[in-house]
């Protein structure tokens, strides 16, 4: 765990579950305490969605429970048979994702203080205030999720994505000239993957965010497009530089002309990849789309004529083997090339048409001492 915007709300919704609950007089508040930590979720959409869940699976299990203490009262068993029935209720509606709050209501309805009569109202009465209780968490956690600290989904993304693309072209420079040790960037390859996996957890949650006003509908998902395909093409950036660590070692044994163009065809690309980075941020002109890359015009063929020129010259097995592993780097430089251009394009579009209505707020990362 980090601590973060998320660490603060879990405590700022504790702190408000408590002094609502004394306020008005319930006990005990540790059943509002413990439905508001559990109930906190990443993002405003899914507070509602879950709040609206829970309150479906709460009251599921809060009848239960009170329809199996009036009949059967409240032994350990009797409790215990009244769980395993929730839960196959909330599979049954496919409410699964709301069980463990909807068993701390079951439990915390059937465990009944004690002097309190099961067969009169004293019993519905406390059944109803822990009912009460838990649903005060369930709404204080959404209250929160609205005021409190709301998520910067597009500033998040963007510079997540920028810090990692930077961390992915430092390897891939030092990897094409050879100077790195293989263990150090293994090791920073499966910390990559997390980062980039995690980044596209957070797209998904950004995704189900919506707008409650209908005119900013459509620029909303002209913006979720727009980072999709971002981090689409930092998961392509990450695809190339395993590869190219995978291959390092044919890489190495390529004629130098060949690993010259290679070399160039990258920086271009990831000088490329660094100018979009840029326009997210209204830094340069959208219709900016030429770049030059030192070397870039050196050669007059393509790279997959010259990497078909050199391959159609091998005569050893061996050699071909080595020569269809550089096709995977190409292959994949030829993915990440795509993929940065799709975002170009759609940067372009997004930047240049209804400017009024297509703005993103990305807020400068300030990391200065």
């Amino acid at each position: 765990m980090r601590f973060g915007a998320r660490v603060l709300k879990t405590g700022i919704a504790v702190v408000l579950t408590f002094l609502i609950t004394n306020q008005i007089g319930l006990a005990p508040a540790l059943i509002a305490g413990i439905a508001s930590v559990n109930a906190l979720q990443p993002n405003v959409y899914r507070s509602l969605e879950t709040t609206w869940n829970q309150f479906r699976g709460n009251t599921i299990g809060a009848i239960s429970a009170i329809v199996m203490v009036l009949l059967f009262g409240n032994n350990v068993l009797i409790i215990g048979l009244t769980v395993i029935l929730v839960l196959a209720m909330l599979l049954f509606f496919k409410l699964q994702s709301v069980s463990t709050l909807a068993v701390i209501t079951v439990v915390a309805i059937m465990d009944v203080p004690f002097g309190v009569d099961l067969s009169t109202t004293d019993f519905l009465i406390t059944a109803g205030t822990r009912f009460s209780l838990v649903m005060i968490g369930v709404l204080v956690s959404l209250l929160v999720n609205l005021v409190f600290i709301p998520p910067r989904y597009e500033t998040k993304m963007y510079h997540n994505c920028f810090n990692i693309a930077n961390d992915i072209f430092k390897w891939m420079r030092l990897e094409l000239n050879a100077v790195t040790e293989s263990q150090n960037v293994k090791k920073d390859l499966e910390q990559l993957q997390s980062r980039v996996t995690k980044l596209e957890t957070m797209y998904m949650w950004y995704k189900e965010e919506r707008n409650l006003f209908k005119k900013q509908r459509f620029g909303d998902h002209r913006r979720k497009v727009l980072f999709k395909h971002l981090i689409a093409s930092t998961r392509q950036a990450y695809n190339l530089l395993k590869r190219i660590n995978r291959y390092e070692n044919d890489y190495n044994h390529l004629p130098d002309d060949l690993k010259y163009h290679i070399r160039i065809e990258m920086d271009e690309m990831m000088a490329y990849h660094e100018q979009v980075f840029m326009k997210f941020t209204e830094k340069i002109k959208p219709e900016t789309s030429e770049l030059y890359v030192e070397g870039s015009h050196y050669f007059e063929e393509t790279l997959m004529a010259h990497f078909l020129k050199e391959y159609s010259q091998l005569t050893d097995e061996d050699d071909k083997i080595q020569y269809e592993n550089i096709l995977e780097i190409i292959t994949s430089l030829h993915e990440y090339s795509r993929s940065v251009d799709r975002v170009d394009r759609l940067a372009n579009s997004f930047f240049s048409y209804h400017t009024d209505n297509n703005k993103i707020d990305i807020q400068d990362e300030t990391l200065d001492i």
